[in-house]
């Protein structure tokens, strides 16, 4: 019997939890889209970062390898291993971020946008159930 009254484990807490209110869930889905409108600004910040570190490094590279002797064949070498590894590097990130940033635009967060709209204009129509007793929320 006093198995049954000790508090149990934050793990089996979130399977037999309430279900959180439609306040909460709009909520967070409002969280969620204004994250992801900044997040969108900061990819491409990174693949301009990214992008301009790997033109920099080529621009660097380069001019190294232009100033070697014939009889430099190594360092020749070894400075065009290390501009492959910058290109695959940052190149490969920077065009990441960049396709990060473009499919930002698309429609990711359709469903959370139609939710905030959809429980915005049950509020202004004042048509949104009112609390009942039974029901549970924060």
């Amino acid at each position: 019997m006093s198995r049954l009254r000790t508090p149990l484990p934050f793990r089996l807490k979130q399977y037999f939890a309430c279900p959180p209110s439609d306040e909460v869930v709009v909520e967070k889905a409002r969280r969620v889209l204004a994250a992801g409108r900044k997040v969108r600004w900061v990819m491409l910040l990174y693949a301009a970062l990214f992008l301009g570190l790997s033109g920099y490094c080529t621009l660097v590279g380069i001019r190294k390898i232009e100033t070697l002797d014939a009889d430099q064949l190594s360092d020749g070498f070894v400075y065009g291993l290390a501009l492959a590894v910058v290109w695959t590097s940052l190149g490969l990130l920077g065009a990441l971020c960049l396709g990060k940033f473009l499919v930002g635009f698309s429609s990711d967060y359709r469903n959370q946008e139609l939710l905030v709209r959809y429980h915005d204009r049950l509020r202004e129509l004042r048509e949104l159930p009112e609390k009942k007793e039974g029901e549970h929320g924060l």
